[in-house]
């Protein structure tokens, strides 16, 4: 019997402008729904969070979205945290760049955690397919910032299409380009990137881009 598993969007609310990126994030849950075949009523949906949002604090919330396979919806918010640096290391294994998994937002986090799990020391982990290229972390997208450009992965090297991400190539102010391990030697700087956060600072633990 399959696992079961709940799709989910995690967005930011904040006043007074409310959800950032909401219609994007609404795309996205409904192309999950469809390839999973989850049941969605997206006017239920608005409702839900309108009605969160009627009742949240006058500060910024990182809102959790969740969306069970007959529909239910549950809803949960806590604070932002701050964008401080994040320390991160390289995964121990490669992720399968085919796993449909990563390319939708769900409960199903199992490659995440073991991930997480193998390098204890790091607040977030770097991860990688089976041609060594670089993916994106446990928690957001992944941009390296090379020569003046700032480079994401693209999809096909298996990961999720962010929100932001998707948002911020529209405006050219990232470019997708395949990234080698290898390219962390030469990168200038990195961010990790997410509608919640925007753009954090990863700081790669001592050897990692030699690794």
């Amino acid at each position: 019997m399959a696992e079961a598993f709940q799709l989910y969007e995690a967005l930011l609310w904040e006043p007074p402008s409310g959800y950032f990126l909401l219609e994007r994030h609404l795309r996205r849950l409904s192309e999950s729904a469809a390839h999973f075949r989850f049941a969605l009523d997206p006017g239920a949906v608005r409702t839900a969070l309108d009605e969160r949002a009627a009742i949240l604090p006058d500060r910024p919330r990182k809102i959790r979205l969740e969306l069970s396979s007959d529909g239910a919806i549950a809803i949960q918010d806590v604070d932002v945290r701050p964008s401080t640096p994040v320390r991160v290391a390289l995964a121990a294994a490669p992720v399968a760049s085919e796993d449909e998994f990563l390319r939708h937002k769900t409960s199903r986090r199992g490659v995440y955690e073991r991930a997480l799990a193998s390098r204890p020391g790091a607040d977030d982990v770097l991860l990688w397919n089976e041609r060594r290229e670089l993916t994106e972390t446990c928690s957001a997208n992944l941009v390296l910032e090379i020569d003046g450009r700032r480079l994401t992965p693209p999809v096909s090297s298996g990961l999720l299409p962010g929100t932001f991400r998707c948002h911020l190539l529209e405006r050219g102010e990232i470019e997708e380009a395949p990234l080698a391990i290898e390219a962390l030697r030469s990168a200038s700087a990195l961010y990790l990137i997410n509608s919640v956060r925007r753009f954090c600072e990863l700081r790669l633990l001592d050897g990692e881009a030699t690794r």
